[in-house]
């Protein structure tokens, strides 16, 4: 807004609330006045004088529906939709009040809802471009890509200047695979809007799809994005060394807490977390809410909704919580924050899944999760995050519970074989449909089984087997499919002998999908980390061989797996479970790499130093590019670096019987009755346990003083100087070779001692 804008708009607000405080009673002028505070974002205000004008005139519909404006950026969304609701109830068809309906549904992800209130909306209006906008933007998510371009385009021509109408184009451009169209319109965006980073940050992501655009290109790019957004970074508190090993508080920040690839690779690890001394502070850019939304929320210390939230307030939020580490799993995906993450709230920001294709370009990111196959050596200075490269896959798969059964080889049944893509169509071009076509005209009658949200669009659908046709493929075997429920789309896979990887771009989830229904990936690593998902994945699920080198590799591969049925049948049978056994979804052993990153990168904060790269080496142990050995971990409170490193999956409790009470005194012991995993049954002879009385009534410690494991019957104890050495055995002198001197075997007394036999105790519960 403009100053001249700005000093009318606020010459007019006091105007108005002069008039207000003479007319206490007048709820015209108490809307006009709430109108003009929700202008101001002054939503308290607003909010007050709003509710005044409705208790003065109940059936206030106009105030009704700014107040569900107001309420809705106080996050209070469930409170905006009723007031809104109110307010057609008063005044059915009242389009402001159908817009902003339209638009809460649309952003909590229920576009069938939405389309009949924003239909209303533009029925009462049919030249307002802000409603034709979120009409287009509505349309989109119901896959009617056609039909929303229309409403877009119908904006643009009443108001040329609506840089979101620009740049909603470019994605529904993108999202029919017509890239130069979808760069053509982000552009147009920009030069509308130069401070538009959502625009930008779109055309960021496009140039990772298109098979001609150099990596210099694409880094450069990405690059340029902090010129020209990077704003004044917030000034971070010193940490002192003594910080080192204190509970450290990791936020988040995403629009895919949910069933969306980001859900899928994180939650497993997530709910592992908890055993490491974190406090996770969650920041969702939506309030849509599932199965997966639900388990992370369990292990939420904070779980803020912030679609609301402008830049300033996301940023000042993120600095209030004292967050340590701030990770971002967005990228320049949609409902990122960039420009607030850019101001670096945080001491530490770390970029993670979702959006992760390459380098942000954002300055204020330390670093980067990634891994030795996702990024090579040699790579790192395309990036402007310092690289970790975790010792396995750079993500953790976490299957749904509903997978269906894998069956037979299909081409057992239809004596040919299927191929299949299930990837984003958005990554089908001109290139990686000749490679393919090329493999369809090798084999005789085989299909190409094409899945895709997008494939709703019957003009796409056109345009994809259109080029097939270009290279010789009838269509008749290209089969097409649109958007499914995701326990269907994982049922498809049945239809399918092998899965051939999209290039530049490749698959992420989807090729993890495509392994636990038993279906091979053929992949041609792409150039940037976008083009390298599935490589990794199938590494680290142990199939190298499928991660191929070139297009003549490519086709050899493909054609060796679908000339020998037997082999590939028996693969089919045991994919599953190769990955399943695999680090890809090895939840714990990825928690306990995870947490060493993080301790690690936060105690070289602490002294001082800068981000480097790290590495972790074959044993598990991280190294700072620039340091001579590994990282000595510092752990938060009791935690000890074995105790930390000890994980897994237990279906009850094991029994420790602690003859001489070592494990009890042991500093780790707190850490240890942390993990839940271990029942406890000591017997303290030598009255070594100081405060037995801490574990009574505990349901994982019993402590017997003054007694040992025997037959039940009276024993002797041979008390020596050494209390360690005593025993209901007399001990024999032993060497300093053995790290105990002489002297303490000496015995001091022998004394009466009673023996528990061991089917006399109950023990602790075994239930974990």
């Amino acid at each position: 807004m403009k100053k001249s804008q700005v000093h009318s708009a606020n010459k007019q607000l006091k105007n108005v609330e002069k008039m207000a405080r003479k007319n206490p009673n007048n709820a015209s002028y108490r809307l006009k006045l709430g109108v003009l505070l929700t202008d101001q974002r002054l939503f308290e205000s607003a909010k007050k004088e709003l509710e005044e004008a409705i208790e003065l005139k109940e059936d206030n519909y106009e105030a009704y529906s700014v107040l569900g404006k107001v309420l809705y950026n106080l996050g209070d969304y469930v409170g905006a939709i009723n007031k809104l609701q109110k307010s057609l109830e008063i005044k059915p068809g009242f389009h402001k009040s159908e817009h902003y309906l339209s638009y809460l549904l649309y952003k909590s992800n229920n576009p069938k809802e939405a389309l009949c209130h924003i239909e209303e909306a533009c029925r009462q209006q049919p030249r307002h471009a802000g409603y034709l906008i979120t009409y287009g933007n509505i349309l989109e998510a119901l896959h009617r890509y056609e039909e929303a371009v229309e409403k877009l385009s119908a904006s643009l021509a009443i108001e040329p200047d609506k840089y979101y109408a620009w740049n909603n184009l470019g994605n529904l451009f993108k999202q029919l695979g017509k890239m130069e169209d979808s760069l053509y319109y982000y552009d147009q965006a920009f030069k509308v809007n130069p401070k538009s980073d959502v625009s930008f940050s779109n055309k960021i992501t496009a140039l990772h799809y298109i098979p001609n655009i150099s990596l210099d290109k694409i880094v450069e790019e990405c690059k340029v994005w902090d010129d020209y957004f990077s704003s004044e970074r917030f000034e971070c508190p010193k940490i002192s060394e003594t910080e080192k090993d204190r509970k450290l508080r990791i936020g988040m920040i995403s629009d895919g807490f949910r069933r969306h690839p980001v859900g899928y690779m994180i939650t497993s690890t997530i709910e592992e977390l908890k055993k490491y001394n974190f406090e996770l502070f969650f920041y969702t850019t939506n309030y849509d809410s599932d199965s997966i939304t639900e388990r992370l929320k369990k292990t939420a210390k904070k779980w803020q909704v912030i679609s609301q939230l402008g830049i300033e307030q996301t940023a000042n939020l993120i600095k209030s919580d004292k967050v340590d580490i701030l990770i971002d799993l967005a990228g320049h995906n949609s409902g990122n924050r960039m420009m607030a993450i850019a101001k670096k709230p945080s001491p530490i920001v770390v970029k993670w899944v979702g959006g992760l294709i390459n380098t942000t370009g954002v300055k204020a990111i330390d670093y980067l999760i990634s891994d030795s196959v996702e990024t090579p050596c040699l790579v790192d200075d395309y990036y402007t995050e310092k690289l970790i490269r975790m010792p396995d896959d750079y993500i953790c798969y976490d299957p749904p519970v509903y997978a269906p059964n894998i069956a037979s080889l299909p081409a057992l049944g239809n004596g040919y074989i299927t191929f299949g893509c299930f990837n984003n169509p958005t990554k089908i071009n001109s290139e990686i449909v000749a490679c393919w076509s090329k493999i369809l005209l090798a084999i005789p009658n085989s299909r190409f089984f094409l899945k895709g949200m997008q494939f709703s669009s019957e003009s796409l659908q056109i345009r994809v087997q259109t080029l097939f046709e270009g290279n010789g493929v009838d269509k008749e075997r290209i089969i097409i499919e649109g958007p499914s429920a995701h326990q269907q789309l994982l049922e498809s896979y049945n239809k399918v002998d092998i899965a051939l990887d999209p290039w530049p771009y490749s698959g992420g989830l989807t090729t993890c999908e495509a392994l636990l229904m038993g279906v091979p990936v053929i992949s041609l690593p792409g150039p940037t980390f976008a083009g390298r998902h599935s490589a990794t994945h199938l590494v680290n699920v142990g199939m190298p061989e499928l991660v191929v080198n070139n297009w003549r590799e490519y086709h050899e591969r493909v054609i060796e797996l679908a000339s020998d049925l037997d082999s590939l049948s028996a693969i089919r049978s045991q994919l599953r479970d190769v990955l399943l056994q695999s680090p890809v979804c090895d939840a714990p052993r990825f928690a306990n790499h995870f947490t060493l990153a993080m301790r690690a990168i936060w105690q070289r904060h602490c002294e001082g130093k800068q981000p480097a790269a790290l590495t972790f080496g074959k044993t598990g142990q991280a190294q700072f590019v620039d340091e001579e050995t590994p990282v000595d971990i510092v752990y938060a409170e009791s935690m000890d670096s074995e105790a930390a490193v000890f994980n897994w999956s237990l279906s009850s409790k094991i029994i420790a019987l602690d003859n001489g009470s070592k494990l009890v005194v042991d500093k780790g012991i707190d850490t240890l009755r942390q993990l839940n995993s271990f029942g406890i049954v000591t017997f303290d002879p030598a009255s070594q346990v100081t405060n037995p009385e801490r574990f009574e009534g505990s349901n994982d410690v019993q402590v017997f003083t003054h007694a040992v494991l025997g037959d039940g019957n009276q024993a002797t104890l041979y008390s020596c100087l050494d209390p360690t050495m005593s025993s209901i055995l007399e001990p024999l002198p032993i060497g300093e070779q053995h790290g105990v001197s002489p002297a303490g075997t000496k015995v001091l007394a022998k004394l009466p001692i009673n023996t528990i036999a061991l089917d006399a105790i109950e023990g602790p519960p075994l239930s974990a």
